[in-house]
């Protein structure tokens, strides 16, 4: 009796788990689908069905193209696209580069003064962007930056949190490996370069992955230090489309799904490394 009572609570936890991991997915994808959808409908179509919820809301009755031509050919919107991959493409590389050093430097050399360093690095974390905002944009305009597609990724090429990310895995490393490369002659920088980079992989794909996301839907900065047309990232092109005249929804839709596509590519094919990343990130201490 006791057995058969074990198994039915066995199995009602593990219906309830699995409920809510459905109804998790149902709440994160289905706004994506009608979304996605809606981007391939004309826009008398786009609200038509949406009350009460049927295979209408989710399936074009009548799928069309034209959105996506009026967008990208018309209205120019490939121009943001290369801007903001580029940009996010920059921004992955330097922060990837810069990071990675001030963690070597904070985790595998001695030095005085290196945990107080730390402390200020992760004391910036809660430092809100609204706070910064201002004397970050004063100081890109004194430096001429402002306008520029330096200016766009430049500020943000050191993270707090990707130098902690590292941090945490140069710890893990065996010091061993470390002292018999210096004794086989290999200077600071090669020790970083040849041995510690790459056994770090999981945790930069994990930072490149957040650190592209984070550029890719920037909007605000890009917002207040461009004003060149021509310099407009996709985050700032699809608020473009909202006016007082006129809500362009299907333009909006059909945006919000290109921009999209990026994202769900690269996370399909670096999701093992990413979660590898991140869940390895332990908290060794010094």
């Amino acid at each position: 009796m006791q057995i058969k009572k074990r198994k039915l609570n066995l199995l009602l936890s593990k219906g309830l788990i699995w409920g809510c991991i459905v109804f998790l997915v149902m709440f994160f994808t289905i706004p994506y689908i009608w979304m996605s959808a809606s981007a391939f409908k004309p826009r008398t179509e786009i609200f038509a069905n949406i009350h009460p919820l049927s295979w209408r809301t989710f399936i074009p009755l009548h799928p069309t193209l034209e959105n996506f031509y009026t967008l990208l050919v018309k209205m120019k919107f490939w121009l943001p696209l290369v801007n903001s991959l580029g940009i996010a493409f920059s921004t992955v590389t330097i922060t990837l580069f810069i990071s990675s050093l001030i963690a070597f430097a904070i985790s595998r050399m001695e030095f005085r003064g290196r945990g107080l360093i730390f402390a200020l690095v992760l004391s910036t974390l809660m430092i809100p962007f609204e706070a910064i905002m201002v004397p970050m944009f004063l100081v890109t305009q004194k430096l001429g930056l402002d306008n520029t597609y330096f200016g766009l990724f430049l500020p943000w090429v050191a993270d707090a949190f990707i130098i902690f990310l590292f941090r945490q895995h140069f710890l893990e490393i065996p010091t061993d490996l470390q002292d018999a490369a210096i004794m086989d002659g290999c200077s600071p920088f090669q020790v970083y370069w040849k041995i510690m980079l790459p056994c770090i992989k999981p945790a930069l794909i994990s930072a490149a992955f957040i650190k592209f996301m984070y550029s890719w839907d920037s909007y605000i900065w890009p917002l207040i230090i461009t004003r060149d047309p021509n310099k407009m990232v996709v985050a700032v092109a699809i608020a473009k489309l909202f006016t007082d005249q006129d809500i362009l929804w299907e333009l909006i839709f059909a945006g919000a799904f290109i921009a999209t596509i990026p994202i769900v590519i690269i996370f399909i094919f670096l999701q093992r490394y990413y979660i590898e990343g991140i869940v390895s990130t332990g908290l060794h201490g010094q």
